[in-house]
């Protein structure tokens, strides 16, 4: 069966960018305009314990790791209500005392199965080896972002995601879902690019707080604004479905990208998205796009488009994988 686009909420990503708008999160994709509306569900002494121990957390130079054992994780975890979430911080912080992602995914068995498909465990497990050099400030801010977590939901978040965020939200994601039904993006980008999407679906997951254009979350989801408009985010998901078919097991597999993947993984997510830029502007043609301004054409991958497109269009047997090599090559000095 062809794997599908799903658009969905969920409770936690949307609590959590709660938290990290309130809190202006360094780092962070917050909605500043949110936080400062929404600041009254933190307490003053709460915001000073977190910016006091933060500011600690930051010097350590792992913010990478900080996002994700504090946002992409937990988020990709499923959660129906508050204990949920509060317990998925639990088993985070005894990964992290052990200095290794085993434990949690035992503790959630079928919700990591597509982990390895989108990157070796190894990958992983090097955020939790890192974190646990410094376990004991680490495992604190865990417990302080618990604590206000549980304290925000019970002044505030609880009563307002039941009976607002959540009933607007589930609507734009059913209205969307509608959207994305009569056309198979996946199997464009996959005949395009010779390459199998690895995984059953693709998962938008919506959210209020954010002023990103999309952030991923592990494998084979991502979050989006829910208040975008339509062809936004129809072009959003044009982009990230292609982005996911590449940035995955696959380069670390390819012989000539496995070093890359593993040591300069930023740098070729830059070059994947400027292959994107450049393949799907012929896939526009396709979906019936006639607004070609893209999100994704910043100064960094901008620079590299038309690196890649020359290397592309001039290969007659297209190998995107060789093509993203060359790319990588072209634009990295031999020192």
């Amino acid at each position: 069966m062809t794997p599908q686009v799903l658009v969905t909420t969920s409770l936690t990503p949307n609590i959590l960018m709660h938290i990290f708008s309130c809190l202006e999160v360094e780092g962070s994709f917050y909605d500043s305009d949110y936080g400062l509306k929404h600041h009254f569900t933190i307490l003053d002494e709460e915001y000073e314990d977190w910016e006091e121990l933060s500011k600690k957390c930051m010097t350590l130079g792992c913010n990478a790791e900080l996002y994700a054992i504090l946002y992409q994780i937990p988020s990709y975890i499923p959660a129906e209500d508050i204990e949920m979430v509060l317990g998925n911080f639990d088993r985070i912080s005894d990964a992290i005392a052990e200095g290794s992602m085993e434990s949690l995914i035992d503790s959630y068995p079928g919700v990591f199965d597509n982990l390895s498909m989108y990157a070796p465990i190894s990958f992983f497990d090097n955020h939790f080896k890192n974190l646990s050099e410094n376990k004991e400030i680490i495992i604190d801010l865990i417990n302080k972002f618990k604590k206000i977590l549980l304290g925000v939901w019970e002044r505030f978040y609880c009563e307002y995601w039941e009976k607002e965020a959540k009933i607007k939200i589930e609507k734009r994601a059913k209205e969307l879902n509608l959207l994305f039904s009569p056309i198979n993006i996946i199997n464009i980008w996959q005949k395009k690019l010779n390459i199998i999407y690895p995984y059953g679906e693709f998962a938008i997951c919506l959210v209020e707080p954010t002023t990103t254009i999309a952030t991923n979350l592990l494998a084979e989801k991502i979050i989006v604004a829910y208040n975008l408009e339509d062809l936004d985010i129809y072009k959003i998901v044009i982009h990230e479905i292609g982005r996911s078919i590449l940035l995955n097991i696959n380069i670390f597999e390819n012989e000539k990208l496995n070093p890359i993947a593993h040591t300069y993984h930023e740098k070729l997510s830059v070059i994947v998205d400027a292959a994107c830029v450049h393949i799907k502007q012929n896939l526009y043609q396709l979906f019936k796009i006639k607004d070609t301004s893209d999100p994704y054409n910043v100064s960094d991958v901008k620079e590299i488009v038309p690196i890649f497109s020359q290397i592309w269009d001039s290969m007659k047997d297209k190998d995107i994988y060789d093509a993203l090599y060359q790319t990588y090559n072209r634009i990295t000095p031999i020192v």
